[in-house]
């Protein structure tokens, strides 16, 4: 999404909360988080179908619309990203029919099945996403020597040779403590996949 765009809806007014109760208020809020993490993968999911940033800017703009409008029917817990692709879908299918003369003879089966694959892309991404983070936390975890070891020899792609003769160790040693952090890292990793079960 460019960064110059003038979304007056979404970036620069607050949702107007005047007369709202504690629930509306609530609900108000909870869109705004949701909408907020999600707004730029939804704009490049409308972009990846129209390839043209205005386009895909006033499809933004009318699926961030519909999506406030629509929000009650939302089931907080589901996914918001497959609800608002959804949504994006349609408004993306309602502008081919209104434009047949700038399609590029994409058919609708097509459509329908790249949508699909973005969709299973954007699942394996988010799963990719949380592999990292849990990485990322159990790499935390480590003590210090070892998290030293760690960037050293996973990150800085230094050989258990070169992190030897850095620390004054032993080539053992080092080898060692690069096995201590795999099985720490392994361990913590399987801890955080179980638990997520």
């Amino acid at each position: 999404m460019p960064e110059n765009n003038n979304l007056s809806l979404i970036n620069n007014t607050e949702p107007n909360t005047k007369g709202l109760n504690e629930t509306e208020l609530l609900r108000a809020s909870q869109f705004g988080q949701l909408f907020e993490a999600d707004k730029k993968r939804l704009y490049a999911y409308i972009h990846a179908f129209v390839s043209d940033h205005t386009i895909a800017e006033d499809i933004f703009q009318e699926t961030s619309l519909i999506l406030w409008q629509e929000f009650d029917k939302f089931e907080i817990g589901s996914k918001f990203s497959k609800w608002a692709n959804v949504i994006a879908f349609y408004r993306i299918n309602h502008h081919r029919n209104a434009n047949k003369k700038y399609q590029l003879g994409l058919s609708d089966d097509f459509l329908q099945e790249f949508s699909q694959n973005i969709s299973i892309i954007e699942s394996n991404t988010n799963t990719q996403e949380q592999k990292w983070q849990d990485l990322e936390h159990c790499c935390a975890l480590l003590s210090e020597p070892l998290r030293k070891v760690y960037q050293s020899f996973y990150i800085e792609n230094l050989t258990a040779q070169d992190i030897a003769t850095n620390t004054g160790r032993s080539l053992i040693a080092i080898r060692k403590v690069v096995h201590k952090v795999r099985k720490r890292l392994f361990d913590c990793i399987e801890q955080k996949k179980q638990g997520a079960s």
